[in-house]
């Protein structure tokens, strides 16, 4: 973890202290570590992503040890997530859409865009109400 503080660090200070591609160039300019930044997001998402598949098994293995109706009832979270993405991705619409006068047209990135977006308000959404059902009691009445 502090190894990560510390690259995220080094490279935040690359990105705003390093200096500008063009510095004539007024409002189009940009930092020369543009790049590296967007490197690094990509693989903190990376190690994210797998470290999150990797923890997620290893606690189903050694939950299936000592209740495996428990271990198949934590999946169902999981199954959850998979059927809020699938069903945000085929809610996403794939028409091209004008930004910065610039058409974008790639019917995969804007249906992917869209599915993130719909997931989000989704998820937002069920936890909000999740939330207000739990503050009102009627959860710990009911016995699982």
């Amino acid at each position: 973890m502090y190894a990560c503080f510390i690259v995220i660090l080094v490279v935040l200070a690359m990105f705003y202290f390093v200096g500008y591609t063009n510095p004539i160039a007024g409002d189009l300019n940009a930092p020369e570590h543009t790049d590296t930044l967007i490197f690094l997001m990509y693989g903190l998402l990376v190690l994210t992503i797998l470290l999150t598949l990797i923890a997620a098994v290893m606690q189903f293995g050694a939950a299936f040890k000592d209740s495996p109706m428990g271990a198949i009832k934590s999946l169902m979270g999981l199954l959850f997530l998979v059927v809020v993405i699938v069903v945000s991705y085929a809610l996403g619409s794939g028409e091209p859409v004008m930004a910065n006068n610039e058409l974008y047209t790639d019917a995969l990135w804007l249906k992917l865009t869209d599915m993130f977006l719909n997931a989000m308000y989704i998820l937002l959404g069920i936890t909000a109400l999740l939330t207000i059902v739990n503050m009102t009691g009627i959860v710990k009445k009911i016995k699982f």
